[in-house]
């Protein structure tokens, strides 16, 4: 869900470019018909700010400058903010802008895997694939995956379902080398994982997952069918290969009405 306007990928932090132009570096914005454009950018203001790009404290360009960037209107633009706003990733003081919050305090689970895990049905095989191209990874993304920027990556947008109710959206990005033909598979009836060790020989180590609660802003309510605002688990996952190289990194969100985290601490 990284997305960058063909005028240019937004200012770097600290460059005195930053309030004032958009600096040119090739990276290029390919928005999705299927997907809201106003969640399309803030996916990708999220990635600046999970990527470090744009640290805490660090003050957005003003709203003429991302309107010209995305070429889009302020009214998107403002809800695209809004939305982040409310998930608690930017603040807004009156009269000074908008700023990257500070990050939140983390609390690690120490032992196996298997001691933090969820709580709730199964999820179905597969999902609803609402994209699954191949994109050339923007620095964020690439980041993430611990790879150049400009390196071909895979990104699957899937609905996933719990006895055909729909209870969760999620983006993957993967790297193209692992799964060349990743599209050729029917995604819509099987797990990534099954495809990834049945199809690609890709083995699965280890994962670093964050989560956090959030509510859901009015493309995620869309998709999967429940009110604005419903309470949500939104999940990061890097999952890695026996060798440290990551796999997948993936965010989504997840019915909190449905599911919920067991912590077993011994």
């Amino acid at each position: 869900m990284a997305f960058m306007s063909p005028r240019g990928s937004l200012p770097i932090p600290g460059t005195p470019s930053a309030r004032a132009a958009v600096a040119e570096d090739g990276e290029t914005f390919t928005p999705q018909p299927a997907i809201a454009l106003h969640h399309q950018i803030k996916e990708d203001l999220f990635l600046h700010l999970r990527s470090g790009r744009w640290p805490p404290g660090f003050e957005l360009p003003p709203e003429a400058l991302l309107c010209k960037h995305y070429g889009v209107s302020r009214g998107t633009v403002r809800r695209a903010v809004g939305d982040l706003v409310t998930e608690g990733y930017i603040e807004r003081h009156r009269g000074r802008g908008s700023f990257v919050s500070r990050p939140k305090l983390e609390s690690g689970v120490v032992g196996s895997y298997k001691s933090f895990r969820i709580i709730g049905p199964p999820l179905d095989p597969g999902g609803r694939v609402l994209a699954c191209r191949r994109v050339r990874a923007l620095k964020d993304v690439a980041s993430m995956l611990g790879r150049d920027a400009g390196v071909s990556i895979w990104q699957l947008e899937r609905v996933r379902f719990t006895d055909r109710v729909p209870v969760s959206l999620q983006t993957s990005f993967i790297p193209v080398d692992l799964c060349s033909d990743l599209s050729r598979h029917d995604l819509r009836a099987r797990h990534l994982v099954d495809v990834l060790r049945d199809e690609y020989g890709v083995q699965l180590a280890s994962a670093v997952e964050y989560v956090e609660p959030t509510v859901a802003d009015g493309y995620t309510a869309k998709a999967l069918r429940i009110a604005s605002r419903t309470p949500l688990f939104q999940i990061e996952r890097v999952t890695s290969a026996p060798d440290g190289s990551v796999v997948e990194y993936r965010r989504a969100v997840l019915r909190g009405d449905v599911y919920r985290y067991r912590i077993e601490l011994r």
